[in-house]
Parts: structure tokens; C-alpha cells; sequence
């Protein structure tokens, strides 16, 4: 194969311009030289050549010694100026520091900034990422300063995490991390004082433990325990080992032990988790094999100051749960198990025994069985703003199974007795297999009628046999301003109902958007007061009809028959289906654009469409966060973990 010099020089050119060398013609024109025809090529000079070539460099050789001698000495007067620039810079700084006018803020104003600096949704956890220990880390005097202030330290959430029962994890490791994080608790909660305080216990998916296991946890329970005069919110997330355990610490207090507790909330830890069974199986911690009561019973049925009582996913039926009803003003007894629900006539006891409720969520089970309660004709609730009834029918294989001509005379002996003047907030959740018949009617509309209320907020969840019926309903709820749509058409059952197929009703579809859109030929559209809409479930919704009704009302619109249209502040739309790719679709960028500019104009759209499950690589043992219905990260790192939580 023949040497090609002519290609040869070429790659050798383009290596020089990749190493930023100037260009034959450049360096030809800066510095003449006999060989410019040559140079950048193969060709190789002859010993006369040579000879001439050193020659001609000779000054060249010593006018680069020249110029590394100045660019040195210019790094060096550059690295001077850096230096110099750095130092006075920190001259400046430390001075100016002098003149913050933070640092003339007294103790008390700084103080009341740490406190606003609290979380407000919830218990602070102990991440050094937020308050109050990332404000130990700002200066030691704001160190001592944070440490000192008693408010900052009322309210924590603390979780242990779950011992596998595969044995990867130490015993002894695991007990001495629990000895840590009970001291830390202890010191948190020390410096506190005598304030009143809330505290959030996370300890999920355990079993029966055994060993100085056991007695890790018991110790850890005791110094919660030993803060019970001072406690004011307990949360408490256990399995049927830990409430047992729990109620045989609290054993020997009695209610004037707990003279500020006002607030329970209970997490009965449900399902399987780690392939271990959970809540009400496990062998209660005395051996006793009867299901676990309610945590702190004996405290909470006589506490004088309790107000709020929360119990979710409970496997008793807790109607006959001596709690003093008149005091409460927040109620919730919500369970997954269908046997553990209230029964109405049990529904309507327990509103009527609690006339000054101001928040109610409840699980209703509809049967065809009363409870022997006499149901009053009249339930005023004079201060009750939210409520929500989640409601359920008994297996179609059981004995009490409702008929379903009944259901509609149940509903109405609920809701015609209830009156809530100042009910602003309801939820009707009738979803699952069992309301598989749709509904031609809202069960709740008498309810509405009694009370002369102003709904503001609707969360609707049942099965509807018509887009009619979900209509009329909104059109008598003008005041209404957000609505919660979740899923309204009901499950698809040919056994139960022949002659009614479920797959022809589309309930929430284009033709529903387009009675909330304000239009030219409609000015006038439902519920002109809206100002957040979320559809959980936009099966038959076009992403056009949503950007037009929310152009439709991004700026307002003049008074209607009905009064002012009020400006939309969110869509908040969950679509069953994939994402439609932007190349198969031309108008998708053209909805993009609207959406752009729908938020410029303050209206916040939110697609959300299915993703894949995503598995982490590696699972997360311990977080901070862990039993919190809200979190500052959504998912966690373990190295990140490691370096920012403190045990």
C-alpha cells in the first residue's frame, strides 16, 4: 500500500486545529519561513536542512524561554492578586458581619424566628435538614440559643425501623441503635420543659419479639411513657403486639395522669409486611389472644380533656367505645374491614351523642340488620363543618346483605335526620365491588335541604347511573368551590344487573367538562364559584375539552344569571391511560403552549398520567420521615440518610 503524504498532512491538520494550533496559513503569515511548503506534512528535511531549520529557530527557542519567564511571573502576580483579593475579602466580610442587623435582633424576636420555622403539617423529625436541628447547626451561640428555647422542642415524630426477619440485621446493633435514638428522644423532649407536648410513634410490621429485642422496644415505650403527664397529641402507628405492650405500661396511670391530652390519632398496622402477618394475629405481649384494644384505652374513655379521637384501619366495631362525646369536637373511625364498620342505626348514635363535632369522618356499613339503637328524627350538629362517610355493603354471601332496593331507603334515614347549618366540607365515598349498582339520585341532597348549608368543598365517589344525576346535583351547589371527582361509574357486573350494562355510561367525559365551561352560547355554566377541580379517574376526558374549560375560566368572566364567575386556580387531572407521544400527536404542542400559558395567567395545571413502578436498588431501612402523610423528599438516599439524621 502506497503512503499517501497528502492525506497524512491533512489528519495531521486536524489534529492541530483539535489542539488549538493556528492553521498553516496562519502561522505562515505571523512567522515567514522557507519551509511553509512543508510544514504540516510528511516530508522529512535532509541534513542540510536540518541544519538550516535550527538555525532558523534559534530565535524562536529563546523568545519562548522569554515568554515562560513572563507568563510565570504574571501567574505569580495573578496568584498574588487572588490571595490578596481573598484576604480582603474576608476583611470585609467579617466587618460587615459586625453591622447585620440580625445580630442587634434580641434574643426573643430570634427566638420567635425559630419557632416559625417549624413544620406545620406536622411533628418536626430528627433530620438535620430541618427544624430545630438545622438550626443548631447555624453558630454556637444559635446553637445555645436553639437549645434553650422550650417551644422548639414540644412536638417530634420518631420511627424505628423494622428488624428484618430474614437476621441480616445484629441484634445487638439494632438494640443499640434503638438505645440511641430513646436517649435522643429523652433529650429532645427534656429541654422542653413543662410544656404540653405532641408526639408521633411510627413502629410498624413488627411481631411478637422476644430476647433483649423486646426489651429494646419496652425501654424505648417506657420513656414515651414517662412524658404521659405532659403528652397533648399522641399519634401512635402500632401492630396488635406494641398496643398490648403499651396498654400494660400505661397501666397504672389514671386520667388525672394526663390532665392536657387532647388529642389521640391511631394507625392499627394492617396487611402483610416482610411476609409477616400483622395487626390481630399476633399473640398479645401478656399471652392473652383476644384482639389488641384500643391503645391507652382506659386513659382516653375518661382523658378531661380530650377533644379529638382518630382510630383507621381497627378491627373492632368501636360503638360502644365510652369515649366522652359530648367534649369532642374532631371524630374518625375509618377501617378497611367491612365487620368493623358502623352499622347506621350505630351512625347516627354516635352523631347524635356528639353534638359539638366540628370535623367527622366515619365507615358506615349498610345492613339490613338494626343495632337496637332508637334512631332520633333530629340530629343538629350545630358546629359541624366537615364530614365524611365512607360506605360499604356486607359480601353478597352474607346474611346481612342489604337488598338493593334498600339501599336508597338507608341512605335517606341517614341523611334526613342530620342537620349541619354550617357544613361547608362533605365527603360521600360508595365505591368497590359491592356498589357495583349505579345510583339515580344523590343520597345526600336531603341532608343539604335540612341544614340550608353553603357547601364549599365535595368530594363524590359512588356510582351514578346517569351524567344527569351528577349535574342537577352540582347545579343546586352554587357556593361550591373545589370538587373531588373520583370514580363514578360503576364496576362492571352482569350477574347483578342484566339489564344494565355499565361499559355504555360515561359519567365525567367531555360532555361534562363542557357543562363547567363558559361559553358564548352558555354563560351561565355549573358551579360559577369553582376554583379547584381534580378528576382522579379522566378515562373518557379529552386534554382539549380540560384546557378549554380552564382557558374558559383562567381570568374570571362577567356576572351570569347565577353571579360573578370566580377565576380557576386548579386542574388537577389523573389520566388511566399513557401519555400520547408529541411526534404522533400535533396538538400537543399546542397544548403545551396553552397549559404555559394558562400558568403564567395563575391557573396551576397538573397532568398526571401511569409510570412504570420503579423499584429502588437499594431498599431504605430507616428514614426520618417514615409514617408521615408528608415527606420534603420522595425518595430517600441511604448515604444522604447516614450524613444528615440523627439517632
Amino acid at each position: 500500500m502506497r503512503f499517501n503524504p497528502g492525506l497524512f498532512g491533512a489528519r495531521v491538520q486536524l489534529v492541530a486545529q483539535n489542539c488549538h494550533i493556528p492553521p498553516k496559513e496562519n502561522i505562515g503569515h505571523a512567522f515567514p519561513s522557507p519551509f511553509h511548503d512543508v510544514l504540516h506534512t510528511n516530508y522529512a528535511a535532509s541534513a542540510t536542512e536540518t541544519q538550516a531549520i535550527h538555525a532558523l529557530l534559534a530565535a524562536s527557542y529563546e523568545e519562548l524561554s522569554n515568554l515562560a519567564e513572563e507568563i510565570d511571573c504574571a501567574q505569580k502576580t495573578l496568584d498574588r492578586f487572588v490571595s490578596r483579593h481573598t484576604l480582603l475579602k474576608a476583611h470585609v466580610d467579617a466587618h460587615l458581619a459586625l453591622t447585620s442587623p440580625f445580630r442587634r435582633l434580641p434574643p426573643e424576636i430570634i427566638s420567635e424566628i425559630f419557632i416559625q420555622c417549624l413544620p406545620t403539617d406536622r411533628n418536626p423529625t430528627r433530620s438535620l435538614t430541618e427544624a430545630p436541628l438545622l438550626l443548631t447547626m447555624i453558630s454556637k451561640d444559635l446553637r445555645e440559643l436553639a437549645l434553650s428555647i422550650p417551644q422548639l422542642w414540644t412536638n417530634i415524630h420518631v420511627h424505628l425501623p423494622q428488624c428484618p426477619s430474614n437476621g441480616q440485621v445484629d441484634i445487638d446493633e439494632m438494640d443499640a441503635l434503638i438505645h440511641r435514638r430513646r436517649e435522643g428522644i429523652e433529650a429532645w423532649l427534656n429541654r422542653s420543659r413543662c410544656l404540653p407536648l405532641s408526639i408521633s410513634v411510627h413502629l410498624s410490621g413488627y411481631g411478637r419479639l422476644t430476647g433483649s429485642d423486646s426489651a429494646s422496644h419496652i425501654s424505648f415505650l417506657k420513656s414515651i411513657v414517662a412524658f404521659a403527664p405532659r403528652w397533648k397529641r399522641i399519634q401512635l402507628h402500632l401492630s396488635s403486639f406494641f398496643v398490648n405492650l403499651l396498654n400494660t405500661l400505661v397501666n397504672d396511670l389514671k386520667p388525672e395522669d394526663v390532665p392536657w391530652l387532647e388529642s389521640v390519632e391511631i394507625f392499627y398496622n394492617s396487611g402483610v409486611e416482610n411476609g409477616r402477618a400483622s395487626a390481630g394475629v399476633y399473640p398479645s405481649y401478656n399471652g392473652n389472644h383476644k384482639p389488641p384494644l384500643i391503645p391507652l384505652n382506659d386513659l382516653i374513655i375518661r382523658a378531661p380533656s380530650l377533644q379529638s379521637f382518630a382510630v383507621h384501619h381497627h378491627t373492632q366495631n368501636l360503638h360502644q367505645l365510652q369515649l366522652p362525646w359530648s367534649n369532642l369536637t374532631d371524630l374518625t373511625m375509618q377501617s378497611r374491614r367491612g365487620g368493623s364498620r358502623l352499622t347506621l342505626d350505630q351512625t347516627i348514635h354516635v352523631l347524635a351523642s356528639s353534638p359539638n363535632l366540628s370535623t367527622c369522618t366515619l365507615g358506615v356499613m349498610l345492613t339490613s340488620n338494626d343495632s337496637g339503637f332508637e334512631v332520633p328524627d333530629d340530629v343538629t350538629l350545630n358546629s359541624l363543618r366537615a364530614l365524611s362517610l365512607y360506605f360499604s355493603l356486607p359480601p353478597s354471601d352474607d346474611d346481612d346483605n342489604l337488598p338493593a332496593s334498600d339501599v336508597e331507603n338507608r341512605f335517606h334515614s341517614l341523611f334526613s335526620v342530620i342537620r349541619a347549618p354550617l357544613l361547608s366540607k362533605l365527603a360521600f365515598i360508595a365505591k368497590g365491588f359491592e356498589f357495583r349498582r349505579g345510583l339515580d339520585y344523590i343520597p345526600f341532597q336531603p341532608l343539604l335541604k335540612r341544614s340550608g348549608c353553603k357547601l364549599e368543598d365535595l368530594y363524590l365517589s359512588c356510582p351514578l347511573k346517569s351524567q344527569d344525576v351528577l349535574i342537577s346535583c352540582l347545579r343546586t351547589l352554587p357556593t361550591v368551590t373545589n370538587i373531588y371527582l373520583e370514580s363514578c361509574t360503576p364496576s362492571q357486573n352482569h350477574s347483578f344487573d342484566i339489564e344494565w350494562s355499565p361499559t355504555t355510561i360515561q359519567i365525567v367525559d367531555d360532555i361534562f367538562i363542557g357543562h363547567l365551561t363558559v361559553t358564548d352560547s352558555d354563560p351561565t355554566p355549573v358551579c360559577p364559584r369553582l376554583e379547584k377541580l381534580v378528576l382522579t379517574e379522566c378515562k373518557h376526558v379529552s386534554e382539549e375539552a380540560l384546557v378549554s374549560f380552564a382557558q374558559s375560566r383562567a381570568n374570571g368572566a362577567p356576572r351570569c344569571a347565577t353571579g360573578e364567575i370566580t377565576r380557576l386556580k386548579l386542574l388537577d387531572v389523573r389520566f388511566p391511560r399513557s401519555r400520547t407521544e408529541p411526534a404522533a400527536n400535533s396538538t400537543d404542542a399546542s397544548l403545551s403552549s396553552k397549559i404555559d400559558q394558562l400558568h403564567s395567567e395563575g391557573v396551576v395545571v397538573n397532568w398526571k398520567y401511569p409510570a412504570p413502578e420503579i423499584m429502588p436498588s437499594t431498599p431504605i431501612p430507616d428514614s426520618p420521615w417514615e409514617g408521615l402523610p408528608t415527606s420534603p423528599y420522595s425518595g430517600w438516599d441511604p448515604e444522604f440518610l447516614s450524613k444528615h439524621v440523627r439517632d
